[in-house]
């Protein structure tokens, strides 16, 4: 019997000396009875140091002692308390501890059994979590500062010219659909900036730019309510609202428009005048109207450019709407014309002026409608260029052209090509291709419009030079009827020069028009290059030229474009 006690008693002292929890006792004046290894060791005391001391000189915080107990004496324990003992070097260990109360026979507490569980790890990474969490908290915020200035920062450079730091048009149309109150707006186009962006440099450019936006500013300072804005490159509007009168407003546009064109801008020791361009267009209601207003705008300054007005004030009587949308209609059926194969050649028949005979035909471009219509280049030749389809329509007429010669090769055809075509690398290149791998070079004539001027003689030399290897012939078309420069009969190696209708539709009666005709007549002669007159529309007209030498003669007189070649 004493052999199993002491036996069980090892067994008991060797479990608490195993435990990896700490456990010890204490007496009912707090002194420790009992400690095992590992709670000597988690406040870094030997068994005989702390032995025999109180638990008061390990707790850090007393209060909890006094809840503890208060615990144990209503109810014999005391669960999963947290608290904080002092370890010897000073150091604070984290705990958390249970507490049991043991009890002699009549009732009463005579030790208390404690075991504790050391929190300190999990305390040091609680810790690091919550400085984790405020250094997250603090960088969040600080994010979120940043990130309302960037925002506030690219707002500012979406809705502002990084030039002038004026709003931009972004902003403009922004305001424009915010208004609710009657207002009136200038656009205002500074003249030719390309050019004298090109002669100053961009430098100079850009400066005169920044000291138009602020000689704008000054001159609308008298209108309380005025508001400047920079648009994309050369463009400038002011928008005035509760403006006391259009009169009023106009007064303000014209002064201000008179002011530029005679104000000298001094930039960088150089003196630059400038000329400047305006539309206007007003505003007196919510409407719909109100959301175009930049666009009424654009459509007087365009208009006014046309006109060569200094500035134009928009009015639905003027009809630029209508012109647009007209404009607009008419790039649809050339896409549309393009696409579906109804771009063709008509050929007019050019006579000998003395046997009247055909002699060779000119290519003149149509489209045929859906319906059959045929429709003549003045209504959308124009609008081709603005909207890059021109090159396309030049090349449709080169290959068809080619191949209806290839077709016939007893003819002789004419082709109109721009100075555009022929400064054009692309183009250039591929009718150069096309003459030279065709096998009728010799029927070809290629026209080149002089009203269109020239400006590098260089290239279009050039060009000449490389067809005419393959026997294709040159004509200058239109000659009289813009820059009229003999300087192009001397410059250019040409076999023909076609005289405008213009100067032709009234020969028989116009004096100065005979003169013209036969000076050009005469002065192509002695260089040994053919004339041809165009736009012999009547007999009266035949009549006078059958008169005078000239080598041949177009026009309805001797037979309207066809589709064919007309004997």
């Amino acid at each position: 019997m004493n052999t199993y006690h002491i036996s069980e008693k090892m067994y008991v002292n060797n479990i608490l000396e195993q435990l990896p929890d700490g456990m010890f006792t204490i007496d009912t004046n707090l002194v420790i009875q009992y400690a095992n290894p590992a709670f000597c060791n988690l406040l870094g005391f030997t068994f005989d140091e702390i032995l025999g001391t109180s638990i008061t000189d390990h707790l850090n915080d007393l209060n909890i002692l006094s809840i503890c107990m208060a615990s144990l004496n209503d109810t014999g324990r005391c669960a999963d308390q947290e608290t904080t003992f002092i370890r010897k070097d000073g150091s604070l260990a984290y705990i958390s501890k249970n507490v049991q109360a043991l009890y002699n026979e009549d009732g009463s507490i005579y030790s208390m059994l404690v075991s504790i569980r050391d929190l300190t790890s999990l305390h040091e990474l609680n810790k690091e979590l919550s400085r984790s969490k405020s250094d997250l908290e603090r960088y969040s915020n600080d994010l979120e500062v940043l990130v309302q200035e960037r925002t506030e920062e690219l707002t500012h450079r979406l809705l502002h010219d990084t030039l002038t730091g004026l709003p931009n048009r972004l902003k403009l149309i922004s305001d424009l659909n915010a208004l609710h109150i009657p207002h009136g707006m200038v656009l205002i186009n500074v003249d030719s900036f390309n050019e004298l962006n090109t002669f100053y440099g961009h430098q100079i450019g850009d400066e005169l730019l920044c000291a138009v936006a602020a000689v704008l500013i000054e001159l609308s300072s008298r209108w309380s309510e005025a508001s400047i804005y920079k648009l994309p490159v050369d463009e400038y509007a002011i928008v005035i609202k509760n403006f006391p009168s259009t009169s009023d407003f106009e007064a303000f546009a014209t002064e201000l428009s008179h002011w530029i064109n005679n104000y000298i801008f001094t930039i960088r020791d150089q003196e630059i005048s400038l000329g400047a361009t305006m539309g206007i267009a007003f505003s007196d209601q919510r409407s719909e109207d109100d959301l175009n207003l930049l666009i009424y705008a654009n459509m007087a300054l365009k208009l006014a450019k046309k006109t060569r007005r200094d500035l134009l004030v928009y009015d639905q009587s003027l009809h630029i709407k209508e012109d647009y949308e007209k404009n607009l209609l008419w790039i649809k059926r050339l896409r549309s014309a393009i696409e579906e194969d109804r771009v063709v050649p008509f050929y007019q028949p050019i006579v000998n002026a003395k046997t009247l005979k055909i002699e060779k035909y000119e290519a003149l471009v149509r489209i045929i409608e859906e319906d059959g219509t045929v429709i003549s280049p003045f209504h959308f030749l124009d609008i081709s260029k603005k909207v890059k389809l021109y090159h396309r329509i030049t090349t449709i007429m080169i290959d068809k052209v080619f191949e209806m010669l290839r077709l016939h090769p007893d003819k002789t055809c004419s082709i109109n090509l721009s100075i555009e075509d022929i400064n054009d690398t692309v183009m250039c290149s591929y009718i150069i291709q096309k003459v030279q791998t065709c096998f009728h070079s010799r029927q070809i004539i290629f026209e080149i419009l002089e009203s269109e001027g020239i400006e590098n003689y260089d290239i279009v030399n050039n060009f000449i030079r490389e067809v005419k290897k393959y026997g294709v012939q040159i004509a200058l078309d239109d000659f009289g009827a813009g820059y009229s420069n003999f300087a192009y009969i001397t410059k250019l190696d040409i076999d023909y020069i076609k005289i405008d209708g213009s100067i032709i539709h009234d020969i028989h009666e116009n004096l100065t028009s005979q003169i013209i005709t036969e000076t050009i007549i005469d002065f192509a002669s002695r260089l040994n290059i053919q004339t041809v007159a165009e736009f012999v529309c009547s007999e009266p007209v035949f009549d006078y030229l059958k008169h005078i030498p000239i080598d041949a003669m177009q026009g309805y007189f001797f037979g309207e474009p066809s589709a064919s070649f007309v004997e």
